[in-house]
């Protein structure tokens, strides 16, 4: 696997057999730009540590016509040229933090290659197991409970002067708050709640679907461009408000009118207002089998009872999912609905999920790049899958059933007429029994 870097990071990862690591030789442009003396040395310094991609290709005239012509050796061009290699499959993954250069490449449907340094580490740890542990799964704590002194609020202090007077306020009020445990007994990630509801995204919506909210509001600095995307992605619109610090006001609705639920798909009404808004209607919808092992790695909140460090994966963690089968179907489109039937010991549908994308292939590198960033599976184990074609689906899950529908049950409605072995498309007639199910 490749892996192209953006010369305003660099990657804390020596190449193995199992990855490779290039600059793009357009990136020196951009070096030279810097008038800052001692750091332009120092960022040569890095982009020297790397090989130069060999022989990289040209921006292709229908790349151009997507994003526009750039003047040689400007930053936009620079940004082009990092995105043909991406386009022309030079590189599998482009890594940056570079906002605009995520959205040019989200033109271009490349998005879902486009990497952190953080996802990149774990990109690799879930396919190779050559990269640091991630971190475990959100556990709840007061705020009291948090020290101040911990250097995930190091960058915090800087950005606003009152902010260890507010955590004070914050433990003095008991606040709920969510944490994510990092290396060394660090915080990886946290959340505080306030009575206007906020928090790490998966547990938000849980929480603020639970307790009836309408609204949920973040506020952001403006230079969080990562931080920014991923709320777009989930929903978020910006307000065109600000606070008094200078941060963006995003805000997401947790419910609509009907009247503004025609006006969505079923994937985009999903992201506005989901994860727990699901459309019916219309919607074709699926049910998937598998198997306890991967279950218990993409759904780890639904096990009876939870590991030592339960859904210590990223993607156990997250909204948006991937899932692989060898099965022959084709006709599953975004916006469908995808029903999980944990097979072999509970026998039941679980969960439901939201599909976003599918890719079908028998290319061992397309379909890890496909998925890589929400795989419960090794690279080792994608390449066994390949001796046939590969169905890729990437899906946001939705909702944890508020009780399983048993294989009995299945059964009796006409949905199956045994337990499934492979993905079944569920009849308009008996979607409609679900609908009631998990509605009600």
């Amino acid at each position: 696997m490749k892996f192209l870097i953006d010369t305003n990071i660099f990657i804390p990862l020596e190449p193995t057999r199992f990855f490779q690591i290039y600059v793009h030789p357009a990136e020196r442009a951009d070096l030279k730009r810097d008038k800052d003396e001692e750091r332009r040395k120092l960022r040569e310094i890095l982009f020297n540590k790397y090989p130069s991609l060999p022989q990289p290709p040209p921006i292709p005239s229908s790349l151009e016509s997507i994003l526009g012509y750039a003047e040689p050796e400007s930053n936009s061009w620079v940004d082009h040229q990092l995105i043909a290699a991406l386009y022309s499959n030079a590189s599998d993954f482009l890594v940056t933090e570079d906002r605009s250069l995520r959205k040019k490449a989200g033109k271009l449907g490349l998005e879902s290659r486009v990497a952190t340094v953080t996802e990149v580490i774990s990109i690799l740890k879930d396919l190779y197991d050559t990269c640091p542990q991630p971190p475990p799964a959100v556990r709840d704590v007061k705020a009291y409970a948090l020290d101040e002194n911990d250097p995930i609020f190091k960058s915090l202090q800087k950005d606003y002067t009152d902010f260890n007077e507010w955590l004070v306020k914050c433990k003095r009020e008991h606040r709920q708050a969510w944490v994510i445990d990092g290396q060394e007994s660090n915080l990886a990630a946290f959340s505080i709640v306030k009575h206007k509801k906020s928090k790490l995204l998966k547990t938000i919506f849980d929480y603020a679907t639970k307790n009836g909210y309408d609204w949920i509001y973040i506020t952001v600095l403006e230079k969080h461009n990562v931080l920014i995307s991923l709320l777009e992605d989930f929903g978020f619109r910006d307000t065109r408000a600000k606070t008094d610090a200078g941060e963006i006001v995003f805000s997401k609705p947790m419910s609509c009118t009907d009247e503004i639920d025609e006006s969505f798909d079923p994937l985009s009404f999903n992201v506005r207002y989901g994860p727990f808004a699901l459309k019916f209607q219309g919607v074709p919808s699926y049910i998937i089998p598998i198997r306890p092992q991967f279950h218990r790695l993409l759904f780890p909140e639904v096990e009876k009872q939870l590991e030592i460090q339960p859904g210590n994966r990223p993607f156990g963690n997250s909204i948006r999912k991937a899932y692989l089968s060898n099965a022959q179907i084709r006709t599953i489109k975004p916006g469908s609905n995808i029903f999980f039937y944990r097979s072999m010991d509970w026998n039941s549908v679980m969960l439901v999920g939201v599909v976003e994308d599918t890719l079908v292939s028998s290319s061992p590198i397309e379909i890890a790049r496909y998925v890589s960033k929400r795989t419960v599976y090794t690279y080792s184990e994608i390449e066994k899958m390949c001796h046939r074609e590969v169905l890729a689906i990437r899906f946001r899950q939705s909702r944890i059933l508020k009780r399983p529908i048993t294989i009995q049950e299945l059964k009796v409605n006409g949905i199956v007429s045994a337990a499934p072995q492979s993905i079944i498309t569920i009849q308009k007639e008996a979607l409609e029994w679900i609908q009631t199910l998990i509605t009600e």
